[in-house]
């Protein structure tokens, strides 16, 4: 799987929050009980990203939900994982001023921002509203359908002319099936494309009521094709996501991307590669997307004082070595009766 030892994956995977299996979960966040009960009815949001040529056809905007049942060690978006609000600390950006440190109602941040004690730290915000330098930042905003709706509906004439659309992302948006279902369910009513973005560990009872009959495309992501491997690096194994994936392309495998992301040394391997091929072509996969690695989760997740693997890249995959990935495994699945597509690499 990778040449980094299962003991060392382990140790930066339970360096933080754990979802156990049991549901609904109730991590610990920085010495805090959270209790996702609070956020299910009425998630936190990190971001809408608008003007996206990337996570679906067209120009797109993008809703990335708070709350991920993975753990993934590797994760692109590690401040969309933990569903409560969290303080990012951008110590590229900070001034000194030391105003957060008197701002801090629970005195954690006595030492100054770089040595916040997350431990006291209740993210309640109070130092991100007085940094004039925007070195810290509360990641998780409460908003409504409606006020969702209101910023993705600024840019429809974007998605009618260009075959465009919204994607809901995250973290992982089927953690909260009401709240994503009904957003999708009205989008689908206003006539404008839906997809879906997900790491496919979700309810399939759940799934099938809120997001199957609102969804136009599900992007469904596959790390690692054995089990074992998979609880190490994400904390999970991957029945259940096998599972889901198999019950979507037996109702709707036309509506199914089936995508790979090229973590090094992770999921790059070409043993790896081709077991996953083989078994997505098995359960009738049509397409598969092979993901350029993307470094930049490294950054926020120090930002966010979580460890983070270091024999993981710092940098964007080499575009010669991508070429040669993609060209091996087009000649791979070409033994299937699948597409093999890749998405293009990051500058």
């Amino acid at each position: 799987m990778t040449s980094t030892s299962s003991g060392s994956w382990r140790a930066i995977w339970s360096a933080g929050w754990v979802w156990p299996k049991a549901c609904p979960p109730s991590p610990s966040v920085g010495g805090l009980a959270v209790d996702i009960s609070r956020f299910l009815a009425h998630p936190l949001i990190v971001d809408i990203k608008r003007h996206s040529l990337e996570d679906g056809p067209g120009i797109r905007s993008v809703v990335f939900f708070k709350g991920c049942p993975l753990r993934c060690v590797f994760c692109q978006n590690p401040e969309a994982q933990n569903p409560a609000p969290e303080i990012v600390f951008r110590r590229r950006l900070c001034i000194d001023c030391r105003l957060c440190v008197a701002a801090c109602p629970q005195q954690a941040l006595v030492q100054g921002p770089a040595a916040l004690d997350r431990r006291k730290c209740h993210a309640c915000g109070a130092c991100a509203r007085v940094c004039p330098s925007g070195a810290i930042v509360l990641v998780g905003t409460r908003l409504s359908i409606d006020e969702i709706i209101d910023v993705l509906m600024r840019d429809e004439a974007y998605y009618r002319h260009s075959g465009g659309g919204v994607t809901l992302s995250g973290g992982e948006c089927t953690v909260f099936p009401d709240f994503a279902g009904e957003l999708l369910r009205r989008l689908r009513a206003a006539g404008i494309h839906t997809a879906i973005e997900t790491c496919g560990e979700f309810s399939w009872d759940a799934f099938a009521t809120c997001f199957l009959p609102h969804g136009d495309l599900i992007l469904f992501d596959v790390k690692l094709a054995d089990s074992r491997a998979h609880q190490v690096v994400t904390g999970r194994g991957n029945e259940r996501i096998w599972c889901n994936l198999k019950n979507l392309l037996a109702i709707c495998p036309e509506r199914v991307q089936v995508r790979i992301p090229l973590i090094p040394r992770v999921t790059d391997a070409r043993d790896n590669l081709s077991a996953l091929a083989h078994r997505v072509a098995e359960l009738g996969g049509r397409h598969l997307v092979l993901l350029p690695y993307n470094p930049l989760g490294a950054t926020t997740a120090q930002n966010l004082g979580r460890p983070y693997p270091e024999d993981l890249p710092q940098s964007f995959q080499d575009a010669e070595q991508l070429r040669e990935t993609v060209a091996w495994f087009t000649s791979e699945v070409a033994r299937h009766s699948f597409q093999a597509l890749s998405e293009r690499p990051k500058p």
